[in-house]
């Protein structure tokens, strides 16, 4: 193919923030038809856009049929699970904030444990008896916590709702997502101190055998580079313009300069 493919997410509040920062970077997405999974950015000619589920996005940049891609940090450690093929050109787009944190009940055995090492000497976790975690993040959550010192653990895969397992008594902790807490607390959860395993953000990420093989890849991750950082950079910034009289540029600059309420403008005459 001589297109260079870009991924996005194609639902929900991850979508919508990345279609909202794009044209704010005049890089505004054109889909004619909402039920396809095209579409282009008449801004960057060669660049086809593919609408997919943030894991496919992670997949298909592994696997070369995308060479682009805006995903979470969280979904690219969890599924890239090391590729060193995978390149994250920009780590802070600004939006997607979330952390993956460990949690667990906050009564029963759990009462006292408020530290990741408290959890760790817990004596319950034998290899008969292990901790049952439930996540789905198994990748990043086992190798964390292998790092960390625990020995007697099994994973639970779950998609969703994890917060009823441990009510249930099918877990003893979960790994997963974190904005505000606020869903812990209201499940009668807690996180523990050394618990958080990543922050993560939205990334614009690339294939390295893209941007080292396919033409065009590299000229349009230094576009798109640059109009992020540039629409960063100006966020919570304001252009404010005068009209002020005096006899010389100079004159008007030094009398706006000298007034301390102004002090950290840039002048521009």
């Amino acid at each position: 193919r001589s297109v260079v493919r870009l991924g996005l997410p194609s639902k929900g509040r991850m979508a919508e923030l990345t279609l909202s920062l794009l044209k704010s970077c005049q890089l505004s997405v054109r889909q004619l038809n909402p039920r396809q999974y095209t579409a282009d950015i008449p801004q960057v000619p060669n660049l086809e856009v593919w609408f997919q589920r943030p894991t496919d996005i992670v997949r298909k940049l592994c696997s070369g049929d995308l060479d682009l891609g805006i995903v979470g940090y969280d979904i690219i450690s969890e599924y890239a699970q090391g590729n060193d093929d995978l390149v994250i050109i920009h780590d802070a787009l600004d939006f997607g904030h979330c952390r993956l944190s460990l949690a667990v009940p906050k009564e029963g055995i759990f009462d006292s444990i408020n530290t990741l090492e408290d959890l760790l000497n817990m004596p319950q976790w034998t290899e008969e008896r292990p901790m049952r975690v439930v996540t789905g993040f198994g990748y990043v959550g086992a190798k964390f916590l292998k790092e960390k010192g625990f020995k007697h653990v099994s994973f639970l895969a779950g998609d969703g709702a994890l917060e009823s397992y441990p009510a249930m008594g099918m877990a003893d902790a979960i790994v997963d997502l974190v904005s505000s807490g606020t869903t812990l607390r209201e499940n009668n959860l807690k996180e523990i101190e050394g618990g958080v395993i990543l922050e993560s953000q939205a990334t614009l990420v690339a294939s390295k055998k893209s941007l080292n093989r396919r033409e065009g890849v590299l000229e349009i991750s230094h576009e798109m580079l640059e109009r992020l950082e540039a629409h960063l950079t100006a966020s919570g910034k304001i252009m404010v313009t005068a009209n002020m009289r005096g006899n010389s540029a100079e004159e008007v600059a030094e009398r706006v300069l000298s007034q301390t309420s102004l002090c950290g403008l840039q002048v521009s005459l």
